[in-house]
C-alpha cells in the first residue's frame, strides 16, 4: 500500500481533513492572527473546494468528514461540560454576555436586511433593463384604469 489510491476512503478523508487542520493551525501560527487554526482550516479546505483545479481534494475529504456527522452531538459534550465548570463565571459577566450577544444579532440583523434589499433593488433592475415582468416583484399588478388600485 504505497499509493495514495490504495487507501481507504474513510482513511483518506480523516488525513485530508487532518492536513488542513494542520495547516490552518500552522497559518494562526505564522501570521499570529486572533482566529482559531482549526477554523483557518476549515477555511482553506472550503477554498480549495471552490476552485476547479483542487476541488478532488474537497472531494477526498467526504468520507472522512461523513461518519463525524453522524455522531455530531458527541461532540457537543466537551463544550457543554466547559459551560457548566465555567457556570459562576457566566453568571458573574451575564450583562456583559447578554450585552455582546444582543448587540452582535442587531448588527447582523440590519446587515442582512441591507443585504437584502440591495439584493431586490438589484434583481429589480435587472429585470426592469431586460424588459420582463414588473420592477417590483410581489407588488400589486398594474390596474387597466389610472386611480383604481386595491379596488
Amino acid at each position: 500500500m504505497t499509493r495514495v489510491a490504495d487507501l481507504p476512503p474513510v482513511l483518506l478523508g480523516l488525513v485530508v481533513l487532518v492536513l488542513a487542520q494542520l495547516a490552518g493551525l500552522s497559518l494562526a501560527a505564522l501570521l499570529d492572527i486572533p482566529v482559531p487554526g482549526v477554523v483557518l482550516g476549515l477555511v482553506l479546505l472550503l477554498v480549495l473546494g471552490l476552485l476547479r483545479p483542487t476541488a478532488v481534494v474537497a472531494r477526498l475529504a467526504e468520507p472522512g468528514g461523513a461518519p463525524l456527522l453522524k455522531h455530531l452531538q458527541l461532540l457537543f459534550v466537551p463544550p457543554g461540560v466547559g459551560v457548566i465548570v465555567e457556570l459562576q463565571t457566566i453568571a458573574e459577566e451575564a450583562p456583559a454576555i447578554a450585552l455582546a450577544v444582543g448587540g452582535s444579532f442587531v448588527l447582523a440583523l440590519i446587515a442582512v436586511g441591507h443585504v437584502l434589499q440591495a439584493l431586490l433593488r438589484w434583481g429589480d433592475r435587472r429585470r426592469a433593463a431586460a424588459g420582463g415582468g414588473s420592477p417590483t416583484a410581489g407588488g400589486p399588478a398594474p390596474s387597466a384604469e389610472p386611480g383604481t388600485e386595491g379596488a
